[in-house]
């Protein structure tokens, strides 16, 4: 059996940084992965192709958040099962998972290569983009099931306290595609067929890292046919809990439609470039505290299946702590190397002139940001669905969409750029109200269970 964190003894800051630091790492991998096609694309394909990843990427990540949704709905239930020691419970949410994830993803994939060229039209691929997202999306879509169960695995891992092995299975597939990226795009000259392929390859290479090891038996999880098996409410209460997730990443893709419509009726291709640079950008900047907001729902989810409250609020506070100091940090940062961070992109010189101010835009409220990601991790955690739901459609469409036309409408493009960090700041104040309330709950139920930290 391989080592395996103690979820509900060892100290919580200790435990924030074996279960965050993996994830974190895993997933600044991945974000270096992304760049490096940005990277290799916008060097050796040009602005067209930044733009046409721009234009893919969102509809990839909507098709992507199936995966997601049905990995991070049915980690809450593993590790609340697992802090339960109900071990069959928690296979059969691991075999529901697989089945419906793999059903959704494959129609999902079906809907993408049957109305191709509407979606691509719809998500932004105006004029001269349109062959390239088409090359990029043809390719990919292959992997996509590959991929769903990836994420939904490496969650179920990571539920089980193997935070190690859940940030390899993200980083093995991740190296791959950076070293395939110069091997397809350069020396084959394959362009963006060549960066879709070294994508479908890693995807794979993902896949089959999990699938062994479950075959070496490291886990008291199983993918045997036996937990294969659906079971409605089961599969209810995944759909659930994953909503909140799969809102989240819905909602960035929406985000993104409306952008590249607006951006390239004020600025063209170039300008819908500067969005795949930015959202790069922010993948990178944004990747710690998505990771130390994974560790936060692993341990929250184990302690309140063991009733261990104190345990609970405990982690809250201290991530919130670490997470707006890590953020800020970044912020420093990214002050300080706006230029050469956005320069690693493209030669174009325009470009880089356009990508600047929006990078601020999108990026001035990061410091904040920590509160947004923790209170909906915190609601996903405890299994309350609707509340996770709610913070993430707050933040991603109740208040961003508005801001986005306003601020287009009155200010053009620059305008389009700074409503971000004014819904975000909105948003951020209510799901702070929210936190501060939760945390008074889990005193009452600690003050209630005469529980001793």
């Amino acid at each position: 059996m391989a080592k395996q964190t103690n979820l509900g003894k060892e100290t919580i800051p200790r435990l924030l940084v074996k279960m965050s630091v993996p994830a974190a790492a895993g997933m600044m991998v991945m974000v270096i992965y992304q760049m490096a096609d940005t990277f290799f694309i916008g060097r050796w394909v040009g602005t067209l192709g930044l733009a046409g990843i721009s234009v893919v990427s969102p509809l990839i990540l909507m098709i992507q958040s199936i995966g997601m949704a049905i990995g991070m709905g049915g980690a809450s239930l593993i590790s609340i099962s697992l802090g339960a020691k109900n071990i069959k419970g928690a296979n059969n949410v691991l075999g529901n998972q697989i089945i419906v994830g793999g059903t959704l993803t494959v129609l999902a994939v079906i809907v993408g290569f049957f109305f191709e060229k509407e979606l691509l039209l719809f998500f932004g691929a105006n004029g001269d983009i349109y062959p390239y997202a088409e090359s990029y999306f043809n390719i990919v879509l292959w992997g996509m099931p590959f991929l769903t169960w990836s994420m939904i695995v490496n969650n179920a891992v990571r539920s089980e306290g193997h935070a190690k092995t859940a940030m390899f299975a993200m980083v093995v597939p991740s190296i791959c595609n950076i070293i395939l990226d110069p091997i397809f795009i350069i020396t084959f000259d394959m362009g963006m067929e060549g960066a879709a392929y070294a994508t479908l390859i890693s995807y794979l290479i993902g896949f089959l890292f999990l699938v062994f090891f479950f075959i070496k038996g490291n886990t008291h999880l199983s993918l045997s046919i036996t937990y294969l098996k659906y079971k409605k409410k089961i599969v209810k209460e995944i759909l659930g809990l994953g909503s909140a997730s799969f809102a989240r990443q819905a909602a960035s893709s929406i985000i993104a439609i409306i952008l590249n419509h607006i951006l390239f009726n004020y600025g063209g291709e170039v300008s819908v470039a500067v969005y795949g640079v930015v959202s790069r950008l922010f993948l990178l900047a944004t990747f710690p505290i998505i990771g130390l907001g994974q560790g936060i729902l692993t341990i929250c989810s184990f302690n309140y299946g063991a009733a261990k409250y104190h345990r609970v609020k405990e982690t809250v506070i201290n991530g919130i702590k670490y997470g707006v100091v890590i953020n800020s940090i970044i912020t420093v940062l990214l002050f300080f190397f706006d230029e050469p961070l956005t320069g690693l992109f493209t030669k174009d010189q325009e470009l880089i002139k356009e990508s600047i101010p929006a990078m601020w835009g999108v990026m001035a409220a990061l410091p904040f940001i920590t509160v947004g990601i923790i209170s909906s991790m915190y609601a996903q955690a405890l299994a309350k669905a609707r509340d996770a739901l709610m913070l993430t459609l707050m933040r991603q469409l109740f208040f961003r969409i508005p801001f986005v036309y306003i601020f287009s409408y009155f200010w053009g493009i620059n305008g389009t750029w700074f409503s971000f960090f004014f819904s975000d700041l909105v948003s951020i104040s209510l799901a702070g109200v929210y936190l501060r309330r939760e945390l008074q709950k889990l005193t009452k139920k600690i003050k209630s269970s005469d529980e001793q930290p």
